[in-house]
């Protein structure tokens, strides 16, 4: 597992107070269009995307990337209240849009909550994606999850730590956990244990209320930016979280939308199937521009 290159950090405030720790990943000489932006999935944070960050740098030299960690994750704070939705996920995506790449074509690509985080800023903002994105790729996620069961427990877990005080970590979890519950057949050890450190240091309360808001997911109605750019959507077949069903949904909704469906391959896509996801990617960013677009 390569590591991303060292990144330039900076802080954008979101619309509801939060912090947001953003790693501005600038080539030494002056950036090609493009300007990659990552979001990552829940309990995650950007270093999620760090395998795929570092893959694309070595294929374009000149790409900036800019990643982030979501409200509550990773090195962001929380903003200042605690019933958010999927919609304050998407204002934090163009808070950071405005704040990093005001002016640039943009590829956006979300994973699992990252990929919700798009689509919800497709719906608050149409205009944004039609006029400056020029492919979105959406990676282990869903519009919505009708009839999920989830994984045993995991609603009695949700319940628990909702009333746990607000430092406290959430997500107790041992790489045997995490490989099994997040990864498909043969994963490398250090992804797994990186993903584990990752999930064991989300809070508590931040773990419950992303859950809450998830569980009520349903971003179908703001997906119609998507029918006119290049839109991948890639699922692995042995994800648990947003199973290969959700992704097949997903693409019907989108008109012209390429699904993939990735064998062996769980939710953590971006290290399972790094050199998949960078090569999809890249289509996007080699797409036509969004102002050239009929």
């Amino acid at each position: 597992m390569t590591p991303a290159p060292p990144a330039r950090r900076l802080t954008v405030e979101s619309p509801d107070g939060a912090r947001i720790a953003v790693f501005d990943h600038a080539p030494d000489g002056a950036p090609t269009d493009p300007t990659l932006v990552l979001a990552h999935g829940w309990c995650l944070t950007h270093e999620a995307w760090d395998p795929v960050v570092a893959e694309l740098r070595t294929r374009r030299p000149d790409l900036r990337i800019i990643s982030y960690d979501q409200p509550g994750h990773g090195h962001s704070t929380v903003g200042l209240d605690r019933s958010v939705g999927l919609v304050d996920l998407g204002a934090t995506l163009r808070a950071v849009i405005e704040a990093t790449a005001p002016g640039d074509d943009l590829v956006l690509a979300g994973h699992s909550m990252g990929g919700m985080t798009i689509m919800a800023l497709a719906g608050l903002d149409p205009n944004l994606l039609r006029e400056r994105v020029r492919g979105a790729a959406l990676v282990g996620t869903a519009a919505h999850l009708p009839g999920r069961r989830g994984i045993p427990g995991e609603r009695l877990a949700m319940a628990a730590l909702a009333r746990l005080p607000s430092g406290f970590r959430g997500l107790p979890t041992t790489p045997r956990l995490t490989a099994a519950n997040l990864f498909g057949d043969d994963p490398d050890p250090q992804a797994v244990r990186a993903t584990a450190r990752m999930t064991s240091r989300t809070r508590a309360n931040v773990v419950a209320d992303w859950y809450r808001a998830i569980m009520g997911l349903d971003l179908r109605s703001g997906l119609a930016p998507f029918a006119s750019m290049p839109t991948e959507i890639v699922t692995g077949t042995r994800d648990r979280l947003t199973p290969v069903s959700a992704g097949r949904r997903l693409a019907a909704l989108v008109p012209g939308a390429t699904f993939r469906s990735v064998p062996g391959v769980g939710h953590m896509i971006t290290y399972e199937a790094t050199d998949l996801v960078a090569t999809r990617i890249e289509s996007l960013l080699d797409a036509e521009a969004a102002s050239q677009r009929a």
